[in-house]
């Protein structure tokens, strides 16, 4: 299997840092014009109804969009949706669960983040723990100095992974730890089928 992350991981890394910090940026932008349109409104309770029509699109736009993480984490679930489609397609069906959850953790993880996962496991009662000793994205710093600040970071791959089970046909709510900078434990919580 050919890795989609062939070579050096510096365009991809350089990318993702880039798209965090334009997140981060955004974020900021959506909570400062937050701020000034509480104020104003506070300011000028007696506004006219035409003005807030007016306002009514950029009212939602500043409200209803989530913070960087989840954004970050949705674009990310876009992407492991295609992703899984062309890694997958000249495999066969795969039809339970553990079947697919070996495919995320060797062929799909190899092709998408250049290795296969250090260790799966689960506790046969929808949660399984996927363990990258050495995830690229985090092999900025080691120890715990960082762990704080890496949530942002794995968003994104959070995103990949749950779009890439849910292409596969499983619904799922992904989490990220971290305890030593550079291994991440992936939390897949499987859904409840109604």
């Amino acid at each position: 299997m050919n890795s989609l992350v062939s070579g050096p991981c510096f365009p991809f890394e350089f990318l993702h840092a880039e798209i965090i910090q334009y997140e981060k940026q955004r974020e900021a932008e959506q909570i400062e014009k937050r701020k000034n349109w509480i104020e104003q409104m506070r300011d000028n309770p007696q506004v006219e109804v035409s003005l807030l029509d007016e306002q009514l699109k950029s009212v939602k736009q500043v409200f209803i969009q989530g913070n960087a993480e989840t954004r970050l984490e949705a674009l990310g679930y876009r992407v492991g949706f295609v992703l899984v489609e062309k890694i997958a397609k000249d495999l066969p069906r795969m039809i339970t669960e553990l079947e697919k959850m070996k495919f995320l953790c060797k062929e799909f993880w190899t092709a998408v983040f250049g290795r296969q996962v250090d260790n799966l496991r689960t506790n046969h009662q929808g949660v399984y723990v996927v363990q990258d000793n050495k995830f690229f994205i985090l092999n900025f710093a080691e120890g715990k100095q960082h762990v704080e600040k890496c949530a942002i970071y794995l968003a994104f791959p959070c995103g990949i992974v749950r779009g890439a089970l849910y292409n596969l046909g499983i619904t799922t709510l992904v989490t990220s730890s971290v305890e030593n900078m550079p291994a991440v434990k992936f939390h897949v919580h499987m859904q409840q089928k109604s």
